[in-house]
């Protein structure tokens, strides 16, 4: 397993997201169409003894306001990543859970939820890019059944100076 360069331990990494976060969200309701901009806030905190991060943040869908949680870490004895997403806008009252692997500058997590309509799961792919000390990414992929992924939110975030 490596880790991202930017880093020596995933937990180290995790230190260097905590903060405020601001920036635009795209959201994209069909694979081809137009996505829906909004502005996104939210702040990562340590918790645990710096074993875990939670990313608070809020924002909106078409002038309805939306929350969400997305708690990660990484499992030592499994050597991944974990996460977990509860949001108002996509999982209605489930929880997500998510494992993955370090990328370069950060970590991509898999999940998947169910077809309201009541057919086969659809996956969730998220990627967090640290770019550098101020500017983070968050991209989520829808992943169909049938295993074509397309970009369904993608958060492009500056650290808030104090």
């Amino acid at each position: 397993m490596t880790f991202p360069k930017s880093s020596s331990t995933p937990h180290h990494f995790l230190a260097q997201l905590v903060g405020g976060w601001a920036g635009a969200t795209r959201t994209w309701l069909e694979p081809e169409g137009t996505p829906i901009e909004s502005q996104t806030q939210g702040s990562v905190q340590l918790v645990l003894d710096g074993r875990f991060a939670l990313y608070l943040y809020q924002s909106s869908m078409e002038g309805e306001a939306q929350q969400g949680i997305f708690a990660f870490g990484f499992n030592t004895t499994l050597n991944r990543y974990e996460a977990s997403w509860v949001d108002s806008f996509h999982n209605n009252t489930a929880i997500m859970f998510c494992t993955g692997a370090a990328k370069e500058k950060g970590f991509s997590v898999l999940g998947s939820y169910p077809d309201p309509e009541g057919g086969p799961d659809w996956g969730w792919r998220t990627e967090v890019e640290l770019l550098d000390k101020d500017h983070l990414i968050i991209t989520a992929y829808n992943i169909s059944p049938e295993g074509s992924e397309a970009k369904a939110v993608e958060s492009k975030l500056t650290r808030m100076k104090r």
